[in-house]
């Protein structure tokens, strides 16, 4: 796969291959994070509109007809059941769930909506009550109106999902002129959407071969995983009237309704991080969370170190089943609380779990993650399918992010071929926007994971 930005956020233009491992590096504040976001977005949208057209047109039309039930109750007590539409259909049921269930079984929806709105004029309302309830009516009759293609339903789902995650922030520098687009491996639009015309549509059925997506952010909301479980996003309130509970984005609430699945989704992984951390997450079904068993103790996650949650957290995606060649998964900067030997260990892992053909997009600005990538790919011979991004600055506000393979190889090949006579030492190379921390052995001509330096 192949995901293509332009002006979406600090990011001028961007052409990104996803075919295995991704790395992404950079300072803080270029970008990074927007590629995997962006990603998890399309997925999403993707893999929840082939399933979920007619469930959310119901939501949508429960969030209208929620909204002009209470409007009629406060004006009509006793709603007029007596005049009949056309089909004989009785205007306002006794709720909503049945006016919602009569509306979708109306042939001519234009007449309907017609006579429902004289029905409004002549009830005893202020001229402002008459006028919302007429703007219901209007919402239900573009769901009931609206052509739900393929496209259509996408151009709606990306649209809540860009509200959720970005709360519609889509380009600092060129708001009228922004775009995805997502390519299959044959180079066939999976996913395109215009940002000027706000259209999304999809020219390929080849998205077939995604499932889902998981974003990880950090693994410190494992601490707060009851309270997360009862939130809610923006993208929810597209689909369903407006309530008090917390809101989060919608790569948070994924998250967490992944990790409190655990305990539902218990598949066998080759990858097992036990003998890493010295121990393994279960699930509390008395106490609805997760605890971590070590040595007979059983500590909850606010009592366990967080290097420990993010190797936990990827076992229990694992052993969910969330992460496989048709899920992908983005994780921002894993080696965040890391020590630099477990951030080796987790980059082998990706590394593996790369080679067993799971799509990984990562972001990292640590040389010892880097450099751990760069040498486990090689032992895996997996090195034609990891890409490494850099952000080359454009000007004060906008960056590209340019393949950087050749270029920092390139490089690192001559370093080691002036110092192949040397023993143990660290060097570091510099190009254009990357810097690479290599460790130099005359054993090996492969970079070596070493944690500190001679």
């Amino acid at each position: 796969m192949k995901l293509s930005l332009r002006n979406v956020n600090k990011i001028h233009a961007a052409d990104v291959e996803l075919n295995g491992l991704t790395v992404i590096v950079g300072e803080n504040d270029s970008g990074k994070s927007t590629i995997g976001r962006i990603l998890f977005s399309v997925v999403k949208a993707l893999t929840s509109t082939k399933e979920n057209d007619e469930r959310k047109k119901h939501d949508r039309l429960m969030k209208y007809a929620d909204a002009l039930y209470k409007r009629l109750i406060s004006v009509e007590p006793i709603f007029p059941i007596g005049n009949k539409a056309n089909e004989g259909k009785t205007l306002f049921p006794r709720n909503a769930w049945e006016f919602v269930e009569q509306v979708k079984d109306v042939f001519d929806i234009d007449s309907y909506i017609e006579m429902l709105s004289d029905s409004i004029d002549d009830m005893s309302a202020t001229p402002k009550m008459k006028s919302l309830m007429k703007k219901d009516l209007i919402g239900i009759k573009q769901c009931l109106s609206y052509d739900l293609n393929r496209s259509a339903s996408l151009n709606m789902e990306f649209q809540a999902v860009l509200e959720s995650e970005f709360l519609n922030q889509m380009s600092q520098n060129n708001p009228e002129n922004w775009s995805v687009m997502l390519f299959d491996d044959a180079d066939n639009i999976m996913f395109q959407y215009d940002g000027a015309k706000e259209n999304a549509k999809t020219d390929s059925i080849n998205d077939e071969a995604l499932l889902d997506i998981t974003y990880v952010e950090s693994p410190l909301y494992m601490h707060l995983l009851e309270g997360l479980r009862f939130s809610q996003t923006y993208r929810e309130l597209a689909y369903r009237r407006p309530s008090t509970r917390m809101m989060v984005p919608y790569h948070i609430k994924d998250f967490t309704d992944k990790i409190n699945s655990y305990r539902y989704r218990k598949v066998e992984s080759k990858i097992d991080t036990k003998d890493i951390v010295g121990g393994e997450f279960e699930y509390d079904d008395r106490k609805k969370t997760v605890f971590f068993r070590k040595n007979g103790m059983e500590l909850y996650p606010l009592n366990v170190a967080s290097g420990i949650k993010i190797f936990g957290v990827l076992q229990m995606l694992l052993n969910s089943d969330y992460i496989n060649a048709e899920c992908p998964l983005v994780w921002d900067e894993p080696e965040n609380h890391l020590h630099p030997q477990w951030q080796v260990e987790f980059a082998k892992i990706l590394v593996q779990l790369s080679k067993s053909g799971v799509p990984i997009l990562i972001t990292t600005h640590s040389p010892y993650f880097l450099q751990a990538i760069r040498y486990f790919s090689a032992l895996e011979k997996i090195e034609d399918y990891v890409n490494y991004y850099s952000a080359k600055p454009v000007d004060e506000n906008r960056v590209d992010m340019v393949n950087v393979n050749m270029i920092g190889f390139d490089i690192i090949v001559a370093g080691l071929k002036a110092v192949e006579h040397c023993h143990d030492f660290f060097f570091v190379v510099k190009f254009h926007f990357v810097v690479i921390l290599v460790n130099c052995s005359h054993r090996s001509r492969l970079p070596q994971p070493v944690l500190y330096p001679a």
